[in-house]
């Protein structure tokens, strides 16, 4: 009876032990950032604490031959907040340590010159815009790089140079300190959360789950002006005289005769800014907002509806615009141009917009 009694207390005691633990482990997120993963999944289910949904991870893990896991972001569904959606990466016994290249930039004043697949991967801590003529690429990557050496950066990103009345440029760069926080990039193709093909896609899970977008991560091309002049409060443009010698950075004063340039025809009517996927705003005079999707992204979703317009414009704007405004009229959340026909005589378009919900 005894031996009974043990054998039945062991057995509980082992499916219990089971329950509690998984063979896969989560690793700490620096341990994750020093491996290389050779997977990434996702799980949707209700999942009330961490712990639930890190062993639900862990089931997925030991399937999928992980010895480890790290979560990377999750998602609640916007109709139920009991279900959620789980992103994890997946890591084998003998992950590789991540190994990075030795970079060679370039340098100016004492600051080095990031390239876009290396700035857009960091956090930028400050923003820098100037204006002024600059006779050469060099004079105007001096002239950024003074006024970052300035602020203490390690590196500068020239994100922007538009072209000015008289010759002069108006720049706009990004700067990063030497230990830069790490931004979590989503693909710019990645399925908008709140439509109907994302929520559909959520509910599928798996691979097509992965094709959503993730909140708080950014876009991988593309840095939002607007949000980082907010978020560093740092809405002054500095005028800048160069000659073939010297730099002299000026603050910008009321007096200042440098040209600037002028909005659009339809900016009283419309605001167009790229937000953190990459995809443009448009934003009506009553605060109603849509969203234009790329080529990548209107190819994974099923448009509700396609519809045409016609007219003469002058700009990427006014038909963005436009076509905005219609699709709002027309109960859409998203739209995508998918194709602007030229009259064969005369100046107007005929512009095709599908529409997604």
């Amino acid at each position: 009876m005894k031996i009974f009694k043990k054998s039945c207390l062991a057995v509980i005691l082992l499916s219990t032990f089971s329950q509690l633990s998984y063979a896969a482990q989560e690793l700490s997120p620096e341990r994750a950032n020093a491996l290389e993963s050779f997977k990434e999944v996702s799980t949707r289910g209700q999942f009330y604490n961490e712990t639930d949904y890190a062993r639900a991870i862990s089931k997925i893990a030991d399937k999928e031959g992980a010895a480890y896991f790290y979560i990377t972001s999750t998602n609640t569904m916007p109709k139920n907040d009991s279900l959620r959606i789980v992103y994890a990466k997946l890591y084998k016994q003998d992950a590789a340590e991540v190994t990075e290249k030795a970079d060679n930039f370039r340098e100016f004043a004492g600051v080095y010159e990031y390239p876009k697949t290396k700035a857009i991967r960091f956090e930028p801590y400050d923003i820098v815009r100037l204006r002024g003529y600059f006779p050469t690429q060099y004079q105007l990557n001096t002239a950024v790089a003074k006024e970052a050496s300035a602020k203490g950066a390690y590196a500068f990103f020239i994100d922007r140079s538009v072209e000015l009345n008289g010759g002069n440029q108006q720049i706009t760069a990004y700067l990063f300190k030497k230990d830069a926080v790490e931004r979590k990039l989503q693909p710019d193709d990645a399925i908008p959360y709140d439509s109907e093909a994302g929520q559909l896609a959520l509910a599928q899970g798996g691979e097509a789950a992965m094709q959503v977008e993730r909140p708080g991560y950014y876009s991988s091309s593309a840095f939002n002006e607007q949000f980082y002049v907010d978020k560093f409060k740092s809405d002054d443009i500095k005028d800048v005289n160069a000659d073939q010698s010297t730099t002299t950075l000026t603050k910008e004063t009321k007096a200042a005769a440098t040209p600037v340039v002028q909005p659009p025809a339809d900016s009283r009517q419309a605001s167009i800014i790229p937000q953190k996927s990459s995809r443009y705003t448009v934003t009506l005079p009553d605060g109603s907002q849509i969203e234009e999707l790329n080529d990548a992204t209107a190819a994974k979703m099923v448009p509700f509806d396609t519809i045409k317009f016609r007219g003469y414009y002058v700009s990427d704007q006014q038909i963005s615009y436009n076509a905005g405004k219609k699709a709002l009229a027309n109960g859409a959340k998203y739209y995508h141009i998918s194709r602007i026909s030229q009259d064969t005589k005369g100046p107007n378009k005929t512009i095709y917009v599908d529409l997604y919900r």
